[in-house]
């Protein structure tokens, strides 16, 4: 099976992102133990064992495509397609029993984005997809807000201690002060609230390729701008488009 549809893609991840069962179970622990990789970023069985899951599905779905996943080595194959999976994007806040965390899985064809999933197993097990030009949430369509300004709006980070130690905080400090909330939802969540209008504005740096492409489809097809301060999709702003240019202005 060489190609297939969004509607396709979406059973699909459906069906093997459902995690939510094992999730559950271990949301009132408070022992989840995790090693620290060489980057210094914690992982844990689980992350091993989901990705297992899904790299298993896909190799017997698709044979030919190839995998790249945040745990494991690459699988190349000799089709155009890959995919791309971190298994627990957000392990930190994991490993704290905090629920904002996510499941990606995406589909490239040659380099490009081409669809993505980000599933939520303790937010009421949502799914979030898109195709690059829709976006939606449990089936229904999300976009990013419209008619909030610069001064009214949320801003988001991951972890503004990164941000403070890049290049990008003079920028990052004036942007602040412009902008009426702040706050550190962050990882694939904090994407979420952009592509869903309920924050303008999420700045991330330091990201690896699983971090971001399966998102990629989904911030497009939720009428969101993307400005990739460091290429390809390294450091990147992700923001509505009613502020777009007033935060590029910023630098």
């Amino acid at each position: 099976m060489e190609d297939f549809t969004f509607n396709d893609f979406e059973t699909f991840v459906s069906e093997v992102t459902d995690f939510s069962g094992q999730f559950s179970k271990m949301q009132h622990r408070d022992d989840i133990s995790y090693e620290l990789k060489d980057d210094k970023t914690p992982v844990t069985d689980t992350d091993l064992q989901i990705e297992c899951l899904l790299r298993k599905a896909i190799e017997n779905l698709f044979p030919t495509h190839s995998i790249s996943g945040e745990e494991f080595p690459d699988l190349s194959k000799k089709s155009n397609f890959k995919w791309i999976i971190d298994p627990i994007d957000g392990t930190f806040s994991f490993t704290k029993s905090v629920p904002l965390f996510g499941i990606l899985v995406g589909l490239l064809h040659g380099s490009s984005p081409r669809f993505g999933c980000l599933r939520f197993p303790l937010l009421g097990n949502k799914l979030i997809v898109g195709d690059g030009e829709k976006a939606f949430e449990n089936g229904r369509l999300i976009q990013s807000s419209k008619n909030v300004s610069l001064k009214e709006s949320l801003i988001l980070t991951t972890d503004e201690n990164r941000i403070r130690k890049s290049n990008y905080q003079t920028s990052w400090n004036k942007l602040s002060e412009s902008i009426a909330y702040h706050r550190t939802w962050g990882d694939c969540y904090g994407y979420y609230l952009v592509c869903s209008g309920k924050a303008q504005v999420m700045f991330d740096v330091g990201l690896k390729p699983c971090d971001i492409l399966p998102l990629i489809p989904i911030i497009r097809g939720a009428g969101c701008e993307i400005v990739e301060l460091r290429k390809p999709y390294q450091d990147i702003i992700v923001c509505s488009r009613d502020v777009y240019q007033e935060v590029v202005n910023f630098f």
